[in-house]
């Protein structure tokens, strides 16, 4: 089960990972001092909106005639930001926001535009909400926007609470991402996740069935990649499992992120790099477990596209996934190092060309004597 400070860490990882995170939780249990921390660790501006005391005007921009055309006047907080150079943005109460607001709200969050200003780069958004059922006067969050957060359930344990009155509440350790594994690490998180749903077409969109489920968070093509890219910078920080469940969870739902960390974690995959020396590979019989091996493969031979590594993996490896039975399989990773076998003047041994001889010959890759 997570921690007060797995959560916390899981809250710096979104931010780095440029993620929109919405906090969900009871008032009074230090969101706002959590969220202030980490911008000072980062050295970010920090920006609170409370959104249930604007209008959606303070998201959009209020329009105003300048040289015969209409522009949308920033807001402050934008503005704010912008001369900052980036920052934290801060949005409280979003869940008393109303609909309108909520609504307004998408642009800046999605695109990080507000009115006609776009937001500098570094600029990140956190969001914070009371449930709905507690909230006064509060609205449930439309699909659309709850799409675009990773959602963190915010539940301050009580030893927490009373090592804190008692000793005095200490900043929490946040991760450290070592910026330079984050790439390789999205690639192959997404290459797992594109065999796991291979597997499991039925949670690739899970639409919500009640306002509630709709304003938390769901399966969809979107939100799958922003748990992959949450997955990457939570391993290139050595984050814990626990860290990472928060994470995943919080991009598509509890109930899909623990089929796919279950999945994740039984998978017994070869060593690529070894079967690209030797040209022998075994290869797994389950479907999804063999398009996570050609996509490592791929992965492979895009790395480092040498004309030894490309001959050992189409001659022998991309074979023996088509003699598999798996020709599709073979031919999807084919196309994507293709380009590469004209420019280094890889040949092809009869089987490669019985198999993809005429593919290549069509993408004008390979000339194929009759």
């Amino acid at each position: 089960m997570a921690t007060h400070a797995d959560r916390c860490a899981a809250l710096a990882v979104a931010i780095s990972a440029d993620v929109p995170v919405l906090i969900w939780g009871l008032p009074g249990e230090g969101k706002t001092a959590i969220i202030e921390q980490i911008a000072r660790h980062n050295g970010m501006h920090c920006e609170t909106v409370i959104a249930s005391i604007h209008a959606p005007e303070d998201f959009k921009g209020m329009p105003m005639q300048v040289d015969g055309r209409v522009i949308y006047a920033p807001p402050d907080w934008a503005q704010n930001v912008a001369d900052a150079g980036g920052g934290l943005v801060f949005l409280d109460e979003i869940s008393t926001a109303p609909p309108s607001v909520q609504a307004a709200l998408l642009r800046p969050v999605l695109q990080k535009v507000a009115g006609s200003l776009q937001l500098p780069k570094q600029t990140r958004f956190v969001a914070a909400a009371n449930p709905p059922e507690i909230a006064a006067d509060g609205w449930d969050l439309s699909a659309p926007l709850a799409n675009r957060f990773a959602h963190i359930m915010w539940d301050v344990d009580a030893a927490t609470i009373s090592q804190g009155f008692a000793f005095g509440f200490a900043d929490v350790e946040l991760p450290v991402i070592r910026h330079a594994r984050v790439d390789p690490l999205f690639a192959s998180t997404k290459a797992a996740i594109g065999a796991f749903l291979s597997a499991r077409p039925d949670l690739k969109s899970v639409l919500p069935k009640s306002a509630n489920e709709s304003g938390r968070a769901w399966p969809s093509p979107r939100s799958w990649e922003m748990g992959a890219r949450l997955l990457a910078y939570a391993r290139a920080s050595d984050s814990s499992q626990a860290v990472q469940s928060v994470l995943l969870s919080g991009a598509i739902g509890v109930t899909a992120a623990h089929e796919y960390l279950i999945w994740e974690s039984a998978l017994d995959l070869p060593d690529i790099e070894e079967a690209l020396r030797t040209g022998e590979i075994q290869l797994p019989a389950r479907p999804d477990m063999l398009y996570m091996v050609a996509a490592a493969l791929t992965r492979a031979m895009l790395e480092n596209p040498s004309k030894e590594r490309l001959s050992v993996g189409v001659n022998s490896l991309l074979v023996a996934v088509a003699d598999a039975g798996h020709r599709d399989i073979a031919v999807v990773s084919l196309r994507q190092v293709a380009r590469y076998l004209k420019q280094q003047k890889v040949s092809l041994d009869v089987r490669a060309i019985d198999h993809f001889g005429a593919i290549l010959e069509a993408m004008g890759k390979l000339e194929v004597s009759s």
